[in-house]
């Protein structure tokens, strides 16, 4: 007698189903104002979970929850000065409601993990600073004239504590871009390198301990701190090449004074692109007071290939991999985003969260493309979101810190990619991405059940099931 597909059915259990499509990806027209898109993280029917049958479809994913890898720590964006210095001009609610939008796994796509800089970046609407300038010529190895108060005066304090008021869960990490241009070979915030000597490796971790306490003090806790954004890089605007033995000098340096002064704030290592990340990771780690001093390697993806991160988790499993920087756009972008998870990411930070509609305020070289938001300029409580915001809150909204990746095959690529993760609370959520122009078919088994679904052209599906 043939069963019914009535009888094959879990009782009670389904797979929930969300779709966001791309529209225009990283064109420059989302400045002029928004455009209409297919899925907005719009939920859909709930499939089966079903016995497992045979299949014509191409494409079948595997799941195994027995075999998991890394844990999650978050997904979230940056709160740097630009996109402060753009929420500022908005009214109180209008900002509170994209504070919402952007934190809350309800309302909004449950983002829980935001990148702050140590004074100034490239994305910024102000003259460039630290928080110990000083007159030409002036050294202040004791600090006496650090100060964060540009950060307040600027609104950026207060704008983190609202985030924090409005989600504390929220963990905050931090990149300095420059160290105080005195303690530099060239005199500069832009270019040049850490001055050589003992006497400015103790004072510039003594500089970034002094700006984890001034937070601390105005009820923000750094859960962690990169040492140096993009230590590679020399250029017009604020940065500083540090070569990895330097870096690890600091890490030492920077350790001690932590502890010495009951700070708990992890300290990660690199913060730049996946093409030299071996190389300079792998003399700071080799060394045991390096290895001691680092909690984690911190990687942006402008240059190289994400499968680097497999082999640094091969190589250093006890060391958390984040990707901290990095901006996409479309499927092409989420399926960037599977592939950083698939090679032991442990998180996954946009870059610049609100440009305006006249792609302002920024001091970076080249023109950037469209923000999750992007505000009137002429309007400030105005606002678009771009499909970006969607596509993030794919991943975001549905999963939980302390998810843990579990192994799923790829797919296949001309048809659908994914990602699976199980979150501590013990549903599994999987992650199916579209790029092609046609609708795609695939089955899922998973531990003697199965689904199958059909995801747009150009989609990303989520699916939640215990």
């Amino acid at each position: 007698m043939t069963e019914t597909a009535a009888s094959t059915k879990i009782a009670g259990d389904q797979v929930e189903v969300w779709w966001s499509s791309e529209q225009s990806p990283g064109d420059a027209g989302w400045f002029a104002g928004p455009m209409p898109n297919r899925y907005a993280l719009e939920a859909r029917p709930a499939i089966p979970l079903t016995k497992p049958a045979a299949s014509s479809l191409a494409t079948t994913i595997l799941v195994t929850p027995a075999h998991h890898m890394q844990e999650l720590l978050g997904i979230g964006t940056s709160l740097e000065e630009t996109t402060i210095h753009n929420l500022a001009r908005m009214s109180p609610d209008v900002r509170q409601r994209i504070i919402r939008e952007l934190t809350n796994p309800e309302h909004g796509i449950g983002l829980n993990l935001m990148r702050i800089t140590v004074g100034t970046s490239d994305f910024t609407a102000q003259p460039f600073y630290t928080y110990n300038d000083l007159p030409e010529g002036d050294t202040d190895f004791e600090l006496a004239r650090f100060t964060i108060q540009r950060d307040i005066d600027l609104g950026i304090v207060d704008t983190v504590k609202e985030v924090l008021a409005a989600a504390p869960d929220v963990r905050i990490f931090a990149s300095p871009w420059s160290p105080p241009a005195w303690m530099k070979t060239n005199h500069s915030l832009k270019r040049g390198r850490l001055k050589e000597g003992d006497e400015y490796t103790q004072a510039l971790a003594r500089y970034y301990r002094m700006a984890i306490g001034a937070y601390a003090e105005q009820g923000i806790p750094i859960y962690a701190m990169t040492l140096q954004n993009e230590p590679l890089l020399e250029t017009d605007y604020p940065s500083c090449h540090m070569p990895p033995e330097r870096q690890k000098e600091l890490a030492i340096a920077l350790k001690a004074e932590l502890a010495a002064n009951g700070l708990a704030t992890k300290l990660w290592i690199f913060d730049h692109n996946f093409e030299d990340a071996f190389a300079y990771v792998a003399p700071i780690l080799n060394d045991a007071a390096g290895y001691a001093a680092v909690d984690g390697i911190a990687l942006h993806d402008y240059d190289g290939s994400p499968s680097v991160m497999s082999e640094l988790a091969a190589a250093y499993p006890d060391k958390p991999i984040y990707l901290t920087e990095r901006s996409v756009w479309g499927t092409a972008g989420a399926a960037r985003i599977a592939e950083y998870f698939r090679n032991y990411a442990s998180s996954y930070n946009a870059w610049v969260t609100m440009l305006d509609s006249r792609i302002g305020t920024h001091q970076w070289l080249g023109t950037p493309g469209p923000t999750m938001f992007i505000q009137d300029a002429d309007q400030p409580d105005r606002y678009w979101r771009t499909p970006e915001y969607d596509l993030l809150g794919q991943f975001a909204r549905f999963l939980r810190p302390g998810a843990k990746r579990i192994m799923s095959t790829g797919g296949e690529q001309p048809s659908v990619t994914n990602v699976v993760f199980a979150n501590p609370e013990g549903n599994l959520v999987a992650t199916v991405i579209n790029q092609t122009d046609e609708e795609q078919s695939f089955r899922l088994l998973c531990e003697g059940w199965q689904f199958t679904a059909a995801l747009p052209a150009k989609t990303v599906g989520t699916y939640r099931w215990r």
